[in-house]
């Protein structure tokens, strides 16, 4: 058994990454709204990059070369995971919104504090779906670093039947990827007013999902938020 679960390991991180490269290289894509990032970094030093769980992979793919972190399961699955973005140039943190929760966001308050970026899906890792997690509010109230909402579509894609609908884009499909407004969690906040931010950030990345998905001309029946 352990063998076996060696040899998945060994494929998550060299035949999958491999696979998740060449599928996104081959995308036409579009990128809207990041003409400010560059200049908020400049003056925060990192940002939460935040996107829906379902969409993660292309997201993760177009930030690779940013140096950054991105918070992984315990579960023993996830060391998959873990390899596969580790293999892309990511420092994966372990932990979740249930298990390791406290030490998974010490950790990424401490590596956004030292100038590294992030990667958070706030719906991970076992939803519920696009239903953001208080998680990514003290993230920001702690770092004192802004939340970036992102989100991502394609034209065609492949849609598992898992708890987040996981999507993977089809090679060559038209797609985009878009960035909303950063958002700024003050350094102290009630518990009220916590919510309020986190149902702020999960209004904003489902704006900018649905606005990717219009831009490669997603018909309303197959977006990802269509009852």
């Amino acid at each position: 058994m352990a063998r076996f679960r060696k040899l998945e390991w060994f494929l998550a991180e060299w035949v999958g990454s491999w696979l998740w490269g060449m599928i996104c290289r081959s995308l036409r894509l579009e990128v809207h709204g990041d003409e400010h990032l560059e200049e908020l970094e400049r003056k925060r030093g990192a940002i939460a990059f935040t996107s829906w769980h379902y969409e993660m992979l292309p997201t993760l793919y177009h930030h690779r070369h940013c140096g950054g972190c991105t918070l992984t399961s315990e579960h023993a699955d996830a060391e998959m995971v873990a390899r596969a973005v580790r293999h892309l140039g990511y420092t994966p943190i372990r932990g979740s919104t249930t298990h390791g929760a406290i030490r998974g966001l010490v950790e990424l308050v401490r590596a956004m504090r030292s100038g590294k970026g992030v990667g958070f899906t706030p719906d991970g890792p076992r939803g519920p779906r696009c239903v953001a997690q208080v998680g990514i509010v003290i993230v920001s109230q702690r770092s004192g670093c802004p939340i970036v909402p992102m989100g991502f579509a394609s034209r065609w894609f492949w849609q598992f039947r898992s708890w987040d609908r996981m999507r993977i884009p089809k090679p060559f499909s038209k797609a985009a990827i878009c960035y909303g407004e950063a958002i700024q969690v003050p350094p102290k906040v009630t518990a009220e007013e916590a919510e309020v931010w986190r149902k702020r950030v999960e209004e904003a990345i489902t704006a900018v999902s649905r606005r990717a998905e219009e831009i490669v001309g997603l018909p309303p029946e197959l977006s990802a938020f269509a009852p």
